[in-house]
């Protein structure tokens, strides 16, 4: 089969299917017919030009619907740019005309281009002014749904909603809103109270019954909407729209925490959380972008539920026949985890480095009780000074430090993080399997930001999301080398 050939027969395929825009045996059709005329021959693309104008056409549509409005756009341009253009009917122009602005709109708010959607704007005008009471009825909606989009967005009138089902109660009532600002955006939530009749084991006759402290919503829960002034685009970025009302969310939620003292009130990550009607509306339109529902974590399905391995199994079985307690440093290391994943990273540094803290106190310990005795060491950590240890020894004898010690003249001195690590490399380096440089760089990335937050120095504090995650992948790699 020649390329005409093939050309032909995909031509009457295409044509057999031309409104089937979501088969991707279709599709596939189309966009190979659309390539092989294309880089075809100053002769093929001349026989066969209304095939490559109606497989632009084909295409625009397929990519519009699936909101590639650059993608979508492209085959708009060469779908006009082509000579037999002139010869469509004046129903597919004011079609590609209106498909053609919805892509600029659209490509102009997602780059936040305020200067490109006044001229937009006024060019929409224009056409609705001769064409829109021509236009189809569905065709028309799309029109005005675009020319209100790019007025309210001109107009700063654009909002993202988002609802959430939370795990609990918040007790603002439902006709109260709270309004703030974060990342210079203004945030809006509102809470809606519902009953959870399903994990309740008593209910109210009249009225209703609530669990005081009620940290894991037996009782009752709250419904979330929250929305903000700003268009944000859903489609193609739902975890980063849910991070950012994560984000917004536990800003909120500490504030409401540390007002009411409700304690047992824990941070979230809503992309754990199922997210419901998230919606872009204009000033007129409550569907811009419409998403009944999303999960954002993966979800899995298999013929059983998902259980710890046997190894998993038998470690924990042993581990709780030892009764031996869980070692702080390690369960100081999952807070951190945990702090990071509800979005609470000065804390995750905070835990991390009193994690880092216990670790080194106790492999530092088991190193120097190699060449130490017990009290020496403990002597060593609570900067104890001895005569026989004393820098200045030689200067003065026995009798006379004992005296400036009582005196408080030479005072204890308790060593720090550095100079703990150095003595260790002196007594058993093979227990470290790294250079000295090395691990200090560790120390450091873990150390970094720890004494500005405890000392409430947070102005300083620029990245302190990736800072975070640095600081506990640094104390990872830390229990690797110093064993």
């Amino acid at each position: 089969m020649n390329k005409e050939e093939e050309i032909a027969k995909l031509t009457e395929i295409l044509y057999s299917n031309f409104n089937d825009f979501y088969n991707p045996e279709v599709i596939e059709v189309a966009t190979k017919l659309n390539r092989l005329i294309k880089n075809g021959n100053s002769s093929l693309r001349d026989k066969f030009k209304g095939v490559l104008i109606d497989s632009n056409k084909f295409l625009s549509e397929v990519e519009y619907l699936r909101k590639n409005y650059g993608t979508c756009l492209n085959h708009i341009k060469q779908l006009q740019l082509s000579s037999v253009y002139k010869n469509e009917t004046i129903s597919t122009v004011r079609h590609a005309t209106v498909r053609k602005f919805q892509c600029e709109v659209f490509l102009s708010i997602y780059q936040d281009n305020h200067e490109k959607i006044e001229p937009l704007i006024k060019s929409l005008i224009e056409f609705g002014t001769t064409n829109r009471l021509q236009l189809e009825v569905n065709l028309r909606d799309d029109y005005d749904k675009i020319l209100d989009l790019a007025t309210s967005f001109l107009n700063n009138t654009v909002k993202t909603i988002v609802n959430f089902r939370l795990p609990y109660k918040i007790d603002i009532q439902e006709n109260q809103e709270i309004t703030y600002e974060y990342n210079d955006i203004k945030f809006s939530l509102k809470f809606k109270p519902l009953s959870n009749k399903v994990h309740a084991p008593l209910e109210a006759h009249d009225g209703v019954l609530e669990l005081e402290r009620d940290k894991y919503g037996v009782y009752s829960c709250s419904d979330l909407i929250l929305s903000f002034n700003k268009f944000f685009n859903a489609t193609h970025y739902m975890k980063e729209l849910l991070t950012l009302c994560s984000e917004s969310f536990n800003y909120f939620l500490d504030y409401y925490k540390t007002t009411t003292e409700y304690y047992w009130i824990d941070n979230l990550n809503l992309l754990h959380i199922h997210a419901s009607n998230v919606k872009v509306i204009s000033e007129k339109y409550d569907d811009i972008i419409s998403i009944p529902f999303y999960y954002a974590h993966s979800i899995k399905q298999s013929s059983s539920y998902s259980y710890i391995d046997q190894e998993k199994f038998l470690e924990l079985e042993n581990n709780m026949i030892k009764a031996e307690e869980p070692p702080l440093w390690k369960m100081l290391y999952l807070d951190s985890k945990n702090n990071m994943f509800i979005e609470k990273h000065k804390e995750a540094v905070i835990s991390i480095n009193s994690a880092f803290e216990n670790y080194l106190n106790i492999k530092a310990s088991e190193i120097l009780k190699s060449k130490m005795t017990d009290k020496e060491v403990e002597d060593y950590f609570e900067g104890k000074i001895s005569y026989e240890t004393y820098f200045l020894n030689e200067f003065l004898n026995e009798e006379d430090f004992n005296k400036a010690v009582e005196q408080g003249v030479i005072g204890s001195y308790s060593p720090n993080t550095f100079q703990i690590i150095k003595k260790c490399f002196e007594f058993n380096s093979d227990r470290i399997s790294i250079s000295k440089t090395k691990i200090n760089k560790l120390v450091n990335d873990i150390r970094k930001n720890r004494n500005d937050i405890i000392h409430g120095n947070l102005k300083s504090l620029n990245n302190i999301e990736s800072d975070a995650k640095k600081s506990i992948s640094s104390f990872e790699e830390f229990i690797k080398v110093f064993q």
